[in-house]
């Protein structure tokens, strides 16, 4: 892969996700304040105790049940309870009940350890969570205060109901808005291309969390024991949730063992589609490319030969020259892999990669005879990607070229075969930002200016 020294770059995303953190404590602790002052100065609130005992145990039990979406963004069950909290009680109640809830869930969370010894959640990740998910009551909260300040929000008039979905936009947003700013801090990645990608898979959960909540409290404001109830939908959203998640990771870890199988048949070509992946994610990275398209370049690279999969030995792994019906079936691996992910939503926007890669500049590529612009920025990268590597790996009918000499290939095939921007960047990758290149187990130097 391209290497580089990422060091400086984790340390300010570390310091910048610690100030992240230590900002929504502050604000947190500012949202805790300001619920329990009116408390205090309001004595006449009024609300069961039983039903405040019940909803602190539910929101700590909830925080329990985590589904990671997306590496560091997970999403829980807790929106219903917290949700069902703020339209039954009394706004700086309902505040006061989900810190409490908040605090005692993430906490014992903290407590457990995983199979391997390590603990579920760490001290930043448990504090984080806490303060965001008491900033995004309280803010939801304020909406309802602000109109309805002596009761409940259950009890609103229907001339103001409408600000029950407000409420619930504001939990949301903020909500899975401070997990999305974290997330970006620690990964480098926009915030709003974090909160895009896993918002389509969390999006759907969450409104039926919202619709629950919000069901709930209507009936539990005349019957106390209906929030037992609660738990049913509540598990049945969960699960769903999880298993979309599992089936989508489940079905990418297939797709990446057949693209592996392809290559593990011939002993020259192992992890070739690994390192392509990640060679051309770090040229795409380098020419500034969204982090989301990266991703999904990644996804693609990485199975970009998945069409040889039906070739036979005598073809793909032949030494020699192949003759001209050899070369036909070769040439219809780009077609059949991208007929293999049409199957698959999670290869919706990669697909096209895979077909286009063997795609030429000048036009005299396979199998559409694309040129220029009509081929996109995505499969020229793969395509460059995927010839470094060839080059630079042993073939049984000719050893592996130095870096230097493969760099020379690419420029004379430079406009003609290949993209002159994204061979540009490689140039510049190697030469001028000094890079190293590295291939498997193979290292080779940097070329001199």
């Amino acid at each position: 892969m391209i290497g580089s020294n990422k060091t400086p770059g984790l340390l300010t995303a570390r310091l910048s996700s610690r100030v992240a953190v230590a900002v929504a404590l502050a604000a947190a602790g500012a949202v805790g304040m300001v619920a329990f002052w009116a408390i205090e100065w309001r004595g006449s609130w009024s609300a069961d105790p039983g039903l405040i005992v019940l909803f602190v145990l539910f929101g700590a039990t909830a925080s329990h049940f985590p589904v990671e979406l997306a590496p560091r963004f997970k999403t829980s069950v807790a929106t219903a309870v917290n949700f069902a909290t703020l339209l039954l009680f009394p706004a700086p109640v309902a505040v006061a009940i989900i810190g409490i809830s908040v605090l005692l869930g993430n906490g014992t969370l903290a407590m457990r350890r995983n199979g391997d010894g390590r603990r579920r959640r760490g001290v930043y990740d448990t504090l984080f969570n806490s303060a965001q998910m008491l900033i995004a009551a309280g803010i939801a909260a304020a909406v309802l205060y602000a109109l309805r300040p002596e009761t409940s929000a259950i009890h609103l008039m229907l001339a103001d109901a409408w600000a029950i979905p407000l409420a619930a936009a504001a939990m949301y947003f903020t909500n899975t808005g401070l997990v999305a700013l974290l997330v970006g801090l620690q990964t480098g990645r926009r915030i709003s291309d974090v909160w895009l990608a896993t918002q389509r898979l969390d999006a759907a959960s969450e409104l039926a969390l919202l619709l629950i909540g919000f069901v709930t409290a209507i009936i539990a404001s005349a019957y106390e024991w209906v929030p037992l109830v609660m738990v049913v939908p509540t598990a049945i959203v969960y699960l769903a949730t999880k298993r979309a998640v599992m089936l989508t990771q489940q079905t990418i870890e297939a797709i990446e063992a057949m693209a592996d199988m392809v290559d593990m048949r011939d002993r020259y070509t192992a992890d070739h589609s690994k390192r392509v992946a990640d060679n051309a994610a770090t040229i795409a990275s380098a020419m500034g490319m969204k982090p989301a398209d990266v991703a999904t370049l990644r996804l693609a690279a990485r199975v970009h030969d998945l069409g040889k999969i039906g070739l036979p030995d005598s073809v793909l792994l032949k030494e020699g020259k192949l003759t001209p019906e050899e070369f036909a079936l070769m040439k219809e691996h780009p077609q059949r892999g991208h007929q293999i992910l049409a199957k698959f939503p999670q290869y919706r926007k990669g697909r096209d990669v895979v077909l286009s890669h063997h795609e030429r500049f000048d036009g005299k590529g396979y199998p559409g005879g694309l040129t220029g612009s009509r081929i996109s920025m995505a499969a020229q990268i793969v395509a460059v990607a995927d010839a470094l590597d060839a080059m630079t790996s042993d073939r049984p009918y000719r050893a592996a070229l130095p870096l230097h000499q493969a760099m020379t290939e690419l420029r004379l095939g430079r406009g003609t075969q290949w993209s002159p921007t994204v061979v540009d960047t490689v140039d510049r990758l190697v030469n001028v930002a000094r890079r190293d290149l590295s291939f498997g187990d193979k290292v080779t130097q940097p070329l001199t200016a």
